[in-house]
């Protein structure tokens, strides 16, 4: 099974770029080969062809749910589908929109296997490259739940979590292939 982690938010808005930082920490990884890091900066109609062609699709973002910043949370889709109505994730179109549309498009009348990580935010409105305490804090516990959806083996998950206490901030001027 072909799984697609699809890594959104702005790393120049402090907790935002917490799914972009998950996703650059996936990328330094050796991953499995039914394994892909996708990044976008936000949710939109461009996320609608990894829902299509995706067996699996792992959305990493960061989350406004009202809980202790740097509360890690994965979901399966079916779980957060009410939640989805309304933005929870720190963009402003909902997933349940972009299945309604996948849907119309496919015909399909069985459900994705979709799953949301979700990193709770404590700064999402400030310009800045460094995470907040809490969500550098929640890296590690990230990205081992991540690492067991494909379930990778044990010195995978090691490495990742070693390298998401050691990773830096982005460069600015190469963050977005400048």
């Amino acid at each position: 099974m072909v799984t697609r982690f699809a890594c959104m938010g702005n790393e120049l808005a402090k907790d935002d770029g917490v799914g972009m930082r998950l996703g650059r920490i996936l990328e330094c990884l050796a991953l499995p080969e039914n394994a892909e890091v996708r990044f976008y900066p936000q949710i939109d109609l461009n996320l609608i062809d990894d829902i299509l062609a995706a067996e699996r699709l792992v959305i990493c973002d960061a989350t406004r749910l009202g809980v202790a910043p740097g509360t890690v949370t994965l979901w399966p889709w079916e779980s957060v589908a009410e939640l989805s109505k309304r933005p929870f994730c720190c963009h402003g179109i909902g997933l349940e929109d972009l299945l309604r549309i996948a849907k119309e498009l496919t015909g399909r009348t069985t459900s994705w296997d979709i799953y949301v990580l979700g990193v709770e935010a404590r700064t999402v409105d400030e310009y800045g490259l460094e995470l907040s305490p809490e969500v550098q804090a929640a890296l590690p516990s990230a990205i081992q739940k991540l690492l067991e959806l494909i379930y990778a083996p044990a010195d995978l998950v090691q490495r990742g979590v070693a390298l998401a206490l050691a990773l830096p901030p982005p460069n600015p001027l190469t963050a977005f292939g400048g």
